[in-house]
């Protein structure tokens, strides 16, 4: 007996259902449609244009973003480059640089990010829907967050919580606002207005009926930072254990429990986590995280301010040409300080002159 055959204008949707309950994160709904859609789009009329397996591919790749599968959105990313040349659909050209911008934020490439999601942003005029626009500024928010610009995350937070605000259905969405507000507050050192963000997302996460776990465990790890940042490193543990996933991209956690170990002086400990950590964002081809792994392992073995200066010289270089004016602050101010401990003036004034341009470069782009 042969298979019914599923029209186009059943899978679009279909199609239209599954990026709806994405936008909602809702995983079980999410995983249950795809399944349905990868079984029926074997069986679907012919269309000429490849316009629907392109929204199919694309959507495949905003899936696995969902569920955190970056080598599953890798692979899916360079059959979607291949039908990119194809396609000339605003729609889709709206979801291809959207969907880019934010694989790329989520592997660490933030100049590649900040070009796609001015693509995105040109095509983003089309939709008529809230929820979209909504989207939009959660990921952008969270883009900001990323590249130490907290008061433009905060801005384009307050956006999308403010549709999604009385939105049925989008609960774990407004909560991830709560939480990048509560990321952002914590980048500026407003404390106290940090908690009780992180604490509303999960008041909001816990009168939700969805399969939540994944994002309580974001938001744990949040508090985690929220409290490491303070130096309250052994309430930061606690939260940062109950966060860990023993997972291969899970290199953010293990860095900060990395870096209290080290705060610590628990300093075997604190070799287990950076060992283990250097493993993963080196499996995860993140070089970011190599840099941060590799500074903290110098730190922690008591390294002299010249070879602390050959590791950080690289990570310094690094972290300029993406444009990481934040972390090229940090890390000059850390080797200034070495150096002046020393009475070595000439290369603590170097680094204090390079930590004060990466700050006024900062200021500039918060005030763009």
């Amino acid at each position: 007996m042969e298979a019914e055959l599923t029209s186009t204008d059943q899978m679009i949707q279909l199609l239209n259902s599954w990026y709806r309950e994405i936008l909602s994160q809702n995983l079980v709904e999410s995983r249950r449609l795809k399944l349905e859609i990868d079984e029926k789009i074997e069986n679907m009329e012919i269309d000429p244009t490849q316009t629907l397996f392109i929204y199919y591919s694309l959507l495949c790749f905003r899936y696995q973003l969902l569920i955190d599968d970056l080598w599953e959105a890798r692979y899916a990313l360079n059959h979607l480059n291949e039908g990119q040349k194809r396609e000339t659909d605003n729609f889709l050209s709206y979801y291809f640089h959207f969907f880019k911008a934010i694989y790329a934020t989520e592997t660490g490439n933030y100049l590649e990010a900040k070009l796609h999601y001015q693509l995105a942003e040109k095509r983003l005029n089309q939709f008529t829907d809230d929820i979209e626009k909504a989207e939009f500024n959660y990921k952008v928010a969270t883009f900001y967050y990323h590249i130490r610009q907290p008061l433009l995350a905060v801005r384009h937070a307050l956006k999308a919580k403010e549709y999604f605000e009385d939105k049925p259905g989008y609960e774990v969405k407004l909560a991830g606002s709560e939480n990048v507000i509560g990321l952002a507050s914590t980048s500026l050192k407003q404390f106290r207005e940090a908690e009780d963000h992180f604490l509303s997302a999960l008041d909001i996460l816990r009168s939700c009926t969805l399969k939540k776990e994944p994002f309580e465990l974001k938001i744990r790890y949040n508090l985690g930072l929220l409290y490491a940042e303070q130096n309250y490193s052994e309430k930061a543990l606690t939260h940062l254990s109950e966060a860990f996933e023993e997972k291969s991209t899970d290199y953010k956690t293990t860095y900060l429990i990395a870096r209290e170990q080290v705060k610590l002086k628990n300093f075997e400990l604190a070799n287990e986590w950076i060992t283990l950590g250097l493993k993963i964002a080196r499996d995860a081809q993140n070089e970011e995280y190599i840099h941060h792994f590799s500074i903290l392992s110098d730190f922690n073995h008591s390294a002299t301010a010249d070879q602390l200066e050959k590791t950080a010289s690289d990570a310094l270089t690094y972290f300029q040409s993406m444009q990481l004016w934040g972390y090229v602050q940090d890390y000059a101010e850390k080797l200034a300080s070495e150096f002046y401990n020393i009475s070595n003036d000439k290369k603590a004034s170097k680094y204090f002159h390079i930590a004060y341009t990466a700050k006024q470069k900062l200021l500039k782009e918060a005030g763009s």
